[in-house]
């Protein structure tokens, strides 16, 4: 059955994971820190916590004060090397704890985790679902916004989780970027041309 990890806030690098179902329990925290010279740097530490409370630091992700420097990825004690395959879209790919390469990419507006296995057919590993509002026989569900991974990819759940911080992190910001740069143009009396 696939494992729904349901995020609590929509914010990745502040929010926790959960499948209370399964007592899978993620924590993603960042912090920023100011520097007068070379702008914020921020750190976003993942933890998983187990039944009994305890707290196992899965993961650390170092955003640099310069927008072009790679942020720094660690799963673990590894440091995982994030590899941009793509412009548009901008996939990612990494090697996982299991040896094996993935790559998030984005399909139908929604990150997906692949697992590159040297043929066209790509295995689905994890997908990220937004929050949405169930409408059934007149009442009203909220669903929050969750990663859903299948049984066979449970072995690579820190994998998982860390980089997906990272890429809908990126991703996000990628996009905010864009808008903001169409904003400015619109405003500034940039003609739309077709």
């Amino acid at each position: 059955m696939t494992l729904r990890i349901a995020l609590a806030k929509n914010d990745p690098l502040q929010t926790t994971f959960s499948c209370p179902e399964r007592a899978i329990h993620y924590a993603s925290d960042t912090v920023t820190r100011d520097k007068a010279v070379s702008g914020s740097t921020a750190t976003t530490t993942v933890v998983r916590r187990n039944v009994l409370g305890d707290s196992d630091h899965v993961g650390i992700i170092e955003w640099p004060a310069n927008p072009n420097d790679r942020p720094a990825v660690v799963v673990g004690s590894k440091t995982v090397e994030m590899i941009q395959t793509g412009l548009y879209t901008s996939p990612e790919k990494f090697q996982g704890s299991d040896h094996e390469w993935y790559e998030w990419q984005i399909s139908n507006s929604r990150p997906q985790l692949v697992l590159l296995n040297g043929t066209r057919a790509q295995t689905c590993t994890a997908t990220f679902i937004t929050s949405f509002t169930h409408h059934m026989f007149g009442l009203k569900r909220n669903e929050s916004a969750a990663l859903l991974i299948p049984p066979e990819a449970e072995s690579i759940l820190d994998d998982i989780v860390v980089t997906f911080i990272y890429f809908e992190s990126q991703w996000r910001e990628r996009e905010r970027a864009k808008s903001r740069s169409w904003d400015t143009s619109f405003t500034a009396g940039g003609a739309l041309t077709f």
